[in-house]
């Protein structure tokens, strides 16, 4: 009988070991928030040159974001710089939300830039470090 209570015990004991590394944590994949730009227009209420600009957040995905709102190129004269026409973070200006980052419709007016056209668009950085990006658009004030 003791040998048997040993043997049951060892199995208990062996089978606890081999679940305990068995097991994973198995993390899902972050889902990214969708952005889309939209258009932006010259407000002179704010300014001669100023211009307000607008996102929509249409879903806030998994993934914590840290910091959202507009990039935006301002070269004076013709195209020049990186991704001028595809403007990132790195590269150009921003202009910070501070809204909270939920779904729905953001605006904000824009610093004073007097060009004669503008490439920008929506942009969140996630709390991973990774940048999502709306679409493009251009703005020419002709």
């Amino acid at each position: 009988m003791m040998k048997k209570h040993l043997s049951v015990s060892g199995l208990v004991c062996l089978s606890l070991f081999l679940f305990s590394y068995s097991c994973q944590d198995h993390q899902l994949p972050g889902e990214a928030p969708l952005l889309s730009t939209h258009d932006l227009f010259y407000d002179s209420g704010h300014g001669k040159c100023s211009f307000t600009t607008e996102l929509e957040v249409l879903n806030i995905g998994t993934i914590p974001v840290t910091e959202y709102g507009i990039v935006y190129n301002a070269a004076l004269g013709g195209g020049s710089g990186p991704n001028y026409d595809n403007p990132t973070i790195e590269d150009y200006p921003k202009i910070v939300f501070d809204m909270p980052f939920s779904t729905g419709i953001k605006t904000k007016v824009g610093p004073q830039i007097c060009t004669n056209s503008n490439y920008y668009r929506a942009y969140a950085i996630l709390n991973n470090g990774t940048v999502v990006y709306g679409q493009t658009l251009r703005f020419t004030n002709l």
